[in-house]
């Protein structure tokens, strides 16, 4: 008899531990799927990022993984997309972009971003390197070609850069920046397609702002492998490239 208790105790022990198990496991994932948190998380990210807790590489290696434990669905709901959609203006060239109100809604350091990016196949947004910030995009929806350079130094009127990837991504995936790591690079929609862009800029305060700066990185490659890229002007950038 005892025995047999033993075992019906423990079985009914068992039983009551997976339930308790399955609950906190199906809370966790509430919560690690909770869009709105999700985003939060990014922002707060980005702080840690400018206080000096994390480097940018450190940024890099976490925003990935962060966005991506949302779908592109996902994402796409939280920032109301279709209601973006119909605020965003018809351009001869290039992209459209519109800012994300959720930003607003949410607690966020100096030099926070988020915007929507649509474009329509063939578009791009040209080649350019960007300063002070770290940024990365998440494809919503379509498919685009995207290429990253190193930006090894500055020079007047051009910037010396490395090629590192050229690669297409599609909903889900996502690419980063910042000045530490593939520097600049080149969105080009290979269909209609959507990006949304998370950035954190103003890394540091004391330097003065300076706006994302056009490129052309399809001059030869020198010797060493590297790039001479001259520098646009934005109406340069997109006539040549948008």
């Amino acid at each position: 008899m005892v025995l047999s208790f033993s075992r019906r105790t423990f079985v009914d022990r068992a039983l009551a531990l997976g339930a308790i198990a399955l609950s906190s496991r199906s809370l966790t994932a509430f919560a690690q799927s909770n869009p709105t948190s999700t985003i939060a998380s990014a922002l707060r990210l980005g702080r840690r990022l400018r206080r000096g807790d994390i480097t940018q590489i450190q940024w890099q290696d976490s925003i990935g993984p962060l966005m991506q434990s949302l779908t592109a669905d996902e994402l796409s709901d939280a920032v109301g997309l279709e209601a973006l959609r119909r605020r965003a203006r018809q351009v001869p060239r290039g992209m459209s972009m519109v800012p994300v109100p959720l930003l607003d809604t949410l607690d966020h350091d100096d030099g926070a971003a988020m915007r929507v990016f649509f474009f329509r196949a063939g578009r791009t947004d040209p080649p350019h390197c960007h300063f002070n910030s770290v940024t990365a995009h998440m494809v919503l929806s379509g498919r685009f070609r995207v290429r990253h350079w190193d930006r090894l130094r500055e020079e007047p009127g051009r910037f010396v850069l490395r090629p590192t990837r050229d690669r297409r991504i599609g909903p889900g995936d996502l690419t980063s920046i910042s000045e530490q790591r593939e520097n600049a690079h080149w969105h080009e929609a290979l269909t209609d397609g959507v990006l949304i862009d998370i950035e954190q800029g103003r890394l540091d305060p004391s330097r003065p702002p300076r706006s994302r700066q056009m490129l052309d990185p399809t001059t030869p490659p020198r010797r060493d492998g590297t790039i001479v890229a001259p520098a646009l002007t934005v109406p340069q950038a997109l006539r040549r490239f948008g």
